[in-house]
């Protein structure tokens, strides 16, 4: 109990002085032991030893510095000027610009697409007008029906040789039959009007 109530002194009076001779303290005690080394001990060694000891506290020195200001570079690389500091320099506009172009690439070249290009989307292609049919003004009228108000005309056509029955309002050929009479059909077509007479051809 007695040592260790003297050990928790010795470690607060270690503490409590200069922290320049609790430094020495720490590293005396890593080297195994109670102080460090005179300079008549050093001077006692040999000079090869001596220049080895000097050149790997150097390293030490020289690891630690690297490290410290690593550690401090990296913590403010991720601390953002505030607002009111004012505008940013030239070199964050380039890595903003940099940035920006890099996601452009990313839009026109997409990831899940077979050939990596972008969709483009084809402009509408207007259909093209239906060629006017031209129609046919051989027409013949062979026969008319009439009953009950009913009137049918037998017509003969190019694409209809052997004849076909059209009622009031019916089309053939692009013609539509907008009247039947005992005499006449009138067919009407493209703004066109054709009379055509029965057992006759014409316009």
């Amino acid at each position: 109990m007695t040592s260790l109530a003297q050990m928790v002194q010795l470690r607060l009076s270690g503490m409590t002085g200069s922290p320049r001779q609790f430094a020495a303290s720490r590293l005396a005690a890593m080297l195994g032991r109670t102080d460090l080394p005179s300079r008549s001990e050093l001077t006692a060694l040999r000079p090869a030893t001596r220049v080895l000891i000097v050149g790997f506290a150097a390293w030490i020195g020289l690891v630690g510095v690297m490290t410290l200001s690593a550690v401090i570079s990296l913590e403010l690389s991720t601390v953002t000027a505030p607002t009111w500091f004012g505008r940013s320099g030239p070199v964050a506009k380039a890595s903003e610009a940099r940035a920006a172009a890099g996601f452009e690439n990313i839009v026109q070249r997409p990831l899940f697409s077979r050939n990596r290009q972008g969709f483009v989307a084809a402009e509408p292609v207007a259909a093209p007008p239906p060629p006017m049919a031209t129609l046919d003004a051989g027409i013949t009228l062979k026969g008319v029906f009439m009953s009950d108000g009913l009137a049918k005309a037998f017509l003969v056509t190019t694409q209809s040789p052997l004849g076909v029955w059209v009622q009031v309002n019916g089309q053939i050929d692009g013609w539509r039959v907008a009247a039947v009479t005992p005499e006449h059909v009138v067919l009407e077509g493209q703004s066109e009007k054709l009379t055509v007479p029965l057992h006759a051809s014409g316009r």
